[in-house]
């Protein structure tokens, strides 16, 4: 156990030991740093002349043609403590952002003369939950991790770099029935600003619907053999949610017209998982398909990804990944739509170092997340080749993708920004987009000192493609090449 763990083993020890009795206590967690540098991410000085409401289509702003450089500290800890042989309560700390938590910014305080400090919430309880074995299954109650199949809409797989794990209050329960799991469960994720009825818009204390928070109702259902080496598994979701609960929902505001500002969004998923290991090959696959409605519109998507990994030997690993998420079409001038289709992959489902994964439009808002750029509106083929000599790993990855839809050029029809999620005005003399989103080269080199102690050291290069150079303008935006760089070291305990 590490010298800081101990510490805080000590400190909750202190403060549970008179009521602790028998409990066993354990902890593990990870603790990581890293530096960024991008070059060449923006493609213009100002922003490109269009009338207000036109929107900017993809521009980049940027000061300059200054490098982004921005830095992370982020410490997770994973206290357990076993209560007897049925009861386990499990908590997840969080010291820092996993995804802005940046050397000597993050938010100010008063003291930000004489120190540096990681703002208002220094230490966040990501998770907590306990599981209790009973002769039925295992019940999970509390704040738990959300995980299923690849990743495309629950992901927490405990990645060291992951940056926006899913978590929500949970009641759920496991039923192992030989080789199939049955798992029923309730999430929650946003009670809203009042206990009954709408809600209070934040800051306005005016009364707004869409404000009632969301709500998962699942069933699922998984088969898994060994001697086989199959897993296959399939979730029924139902999903309820006020407009501006923001949980998955291909929409950040009522930008749609006909639409109102109560309008909430309800629908259903059937995400279908499956797994087969023969040989050298592991094949993967994740398709979800959703049906319901996002107020007076029928939302209906699909969506899909396909892994395979092929170990060639002790040293050659080779991986393709694949993968399609739908967009919005775009709508004639005055007319109201009848049907939304986006859909957004989980933001930890990163197929290349800088495409789907920085998002280069945030990089001049500080307020902004930089790694959220899920995968929208995009077909994609990824090939990576690992070259593992036991402490050191080389890895070399290239990725291409086209859009699915694009702006027609049409003056006075309406297209689709999937960055901000919300349809703009297309006005006269633009042409229409391209669907060509560009390709990526990545080498990825990481020395493993030892068990608990990683070094790594990504490099990419992303040549945009003309889907980037509409700006729903005359003028086109100016496009570059993008050179990124993040070195990086992590430590587990």
């Amino acid at each position: 156990m590490s010298l800081l763990a101990t510490v805080y083993s000590l400190v909750l020890f202190s403060i549970l030991a008179p009521n602790a009795g028998a409990m066993d206590f354990d902890w593990h967690g990870d603790f990581r740093a890293e530096t960024n540098w991008l070059f060449g991410y923006s493609n213009g000085l100002t922003s490109p002349t269009a009338p207000p409401g036109y929107g900017n289509g993809y521009f980049v702003p940027s000061n300059g043609d200054s490098p982004a450089s921005f830095q992370n500290l982020f410490l997770r800890l994973n206290p357990r403590a076993i209560v007897n042989d049925n009861i386990t309560v499990y908590s997840e700390l969080w010291f820092g952002s996993a995804d802005r938590g940046m050397f000597g910014s993050d938010q100010p305080t008063s003291s930000y003369y004489y120190s540096t400090s990681t703002g208002n919430a220094a230490i966040t309880a990501k998770t907590f939950y306990s599981e209790l074995a009973t002769d039925f299954g295992t019940i999970t109650v509390g704040r738990a991790p959300l995980n299923w199949g690849l990743g495309l809409i629950y992901n927490n797989k405990g990645g060291a770099f992951d940056r926006l794990p899913s978590t929500g209050d949970t009641i759920r329960m496991v039923t192992k029935l030989g080789a199939f799991k049955f798992m029923p469960a309730m999430t929650k994720y946003r009670l809203g600003t009042n206990y009954g009825g709408s809600s209070a818009g934040p800051g306005t204390g005016i009364t707004q619907g869409g404000w009632s928070g969301a709500a998962d109702y699942t069933v699922g259902l998984t088969y898994d053999n060994p001697d086989e080496q199959i897993d296959l598994g399939v979730m029924f979701m139902r999903r309820l949610a006020g407009l501006n609960a923001a949980i998955m929902n291909p929409l950040a505001v009522d930008t749609l017209p006909g639409n109102t500002s109560s309008a909430g969004y309800q629908y259903n998923v059937w995400d279908f998982y499956a797994k087969k290991k023969s040989g050298i090959f592991t094949l993967a696959a994740e398709v979800p398909l959703i049906t319901g409605t996002i107020g007076s519109n029928t939302y209906s998507t699909v969506a899909g990804a396909v892994n395979l990994d092929a170990k060639v030997n002790d040293h050659w690993n080779v991986k393709l990944d694949i993968g399609s998420a739908s967009g919005n079409a775009d709508l004639g001038a005055g007319s109201t739509p009848t049907q939304v289709t986006a859909f957004y992959f989980h933001p930890d489902y990163r197929p290349g170092f800088i495409m789907f994964n920085y998002n280069l439009a945030n990089l001049s808002d500080g307020s902004l997340s930089p790694y959220d750029n899920p995968v929208t509106n995009a077909r994609f083929l990824a090939v990576n080749f690992d070259y593992n000599l036991g402490k050191w790993n080389h890895g070399m990855k290239w990725i291409y993708a086209i859009a699915d839809k694009v702006a027609d050029g049409v003056a006075g029809n309406l297209y689709y920004n999937s960055r901000d999620r919300g349809y703009k005005t297309e006005q006269a003399g633009v042409a229409a987009q391209s669907n060509g989103l560009g390709f990526e080269l990545d080498y990825l080199l990481a020395y493993q000192w030892d068990e608990s102690f990683r070094l790594g050291l990504n490099t990419g290069l992303f040549f945009p493609g003309q889907f980037y150079a509409f700006s729903n303008s005359a003028t086109l935006n100016t496009l570059k090449t993008v050179f990124a760089t993040s070195a990086n070291f992590n430590v587990k305990f």
